[in-house]
């Protein structure tokens, strides 16, 4: 237990040094090509954040794991939504561009929807996995061509970048990546073998533990971007994270193998997904921009969530 812990405190610091690094980098490639940082956020950060998603997940499915599987990448988006989101608005104001965002959002939407139907039985099969898999790759392929047309509606002008500051900024945006994953491996494993020896199941660690570690990466960058005044580069994230949770990760796992759902995970963890989409499209759609209201209650509902995984673990 004191080794768990020991590699929880290193995990934080990869983590934290890894999301300041990854921001910086990120931002500058946004101006360098002319990318909106909400469209940077939701493309190049968001790809980069959900890996350790999708090593948990596909390493828990080819254990047989479903559980851990589903409940990370389900989890996850939870957490992204209401602990991250939340955090950020309550430290800066987070305005964003309505249309770009609905757009985006309706993405994520779609993704949630389709598991849930793909999963009404309580089994994802292997055929249905590749369909959410290959929606994965259309979605990435909409977010390639969409950079495509941004840049070409720009001005025509050449953007000229010192060649030794680009190159310092890329390997600056991958040792950030490669700090974030190493911290977050070393999240994922303490965290679950201390929950795992209190003999809490391992949808309750999917669902809680896993995805809190796995989310670590998108929190801390969400952090980072908005103490650096760049806010709108984590919400892009946020939702470019959990449309790949839902499509690239629920969908890989499905195909290498068939995963079987709990009944609780189904109602409980579905129910909330479904309410906090609803949260936050409410709350982007009304105003246009989260503030320390509409913070204060995604965090609240977040932390109801995990009281109740909570009272589920004990009882």
């Amino acid at each position: 237990m004191v080794y768990d812990i020991a590699f929880i405190l290193v995990g934080l610091l990869l983590v934290a040094k890894g999301g300041d690094l990854f921001v910086e980098a990120s931002v500058y490639m946004g101006q360098l090509f002319r990318i909106p940082r909400f469209v940077i956020g939701g493309t190049l950060v968001s790809l980069a954040t959900t890996m350790p998603e999708l090593a948990v997940s596909t390493i828990a499915s080819s254990a047989g794991d479903s559980g851990l599987a589903l409940g990370n990448a389900v989890g996850s988006c939870v957490c992204n939504i209401g602990l991250i989101v939340g955090t950020v608005a309550l430290l800066t104001p987070v305005e964003v561009e309505r249309r770009e965002l609905l757009r985006r959002a309706a993405w994520m939407v779609s993704a949630g929807a389709l598991v849930v139907v793909f999963t009404l039985d309580r089994t994802l099969s292997r055929p249905l996995g590749a369909v959410l898999l290959a929606l994965a790759f259309a979605y990435l392929t909409w977010d390639y061509l969409s950079i495509r047309m941004l840049r070409r509606d720009e001005s025509t002008d050449k953007v000229v970048a010192d060649s030794a500051a680009l190159l310092r900024r890329f390997g600056q945006f991958v040792l950030g990546a490669v700090l974030i994953l190493l911290g977050s491996n070393l999240l994922v494993d303490s965290g679950s073998g201390l929950a795992q020896a209190l003999g809490v199941p391992s949808v309750i660690i999917g669902l809680s533990v896993v995805a809190i570690g796995t989310s670590l990466p998108e929190l801390v960058t969400g952090v980072a971007a908005a103490r650096k005044g760049v806010p709108d580069l984590s919400l892009g994230n946020i939702i470019g994270a959990n449309t790949l949770n839902l499509y690239l990760i629920v969908g890989l796992s499905g195909v290498i193998r068939p995963l079987t759902i709990d009944p609780f995970a189904q109602v409980y963890s579905f129910g909330w997904l479904g309410l906090f989409f609803a949260a936050l499209l409410g709350l982007a759609v009304r105003t246009g921009r989260f503030h320390l209201r509409g913070g204060a209650l995604l965090l609240g509902l977040w932390m109801t969530y995990v009281a109740g995984l909570a009272v589920v673990a004990l009882t």
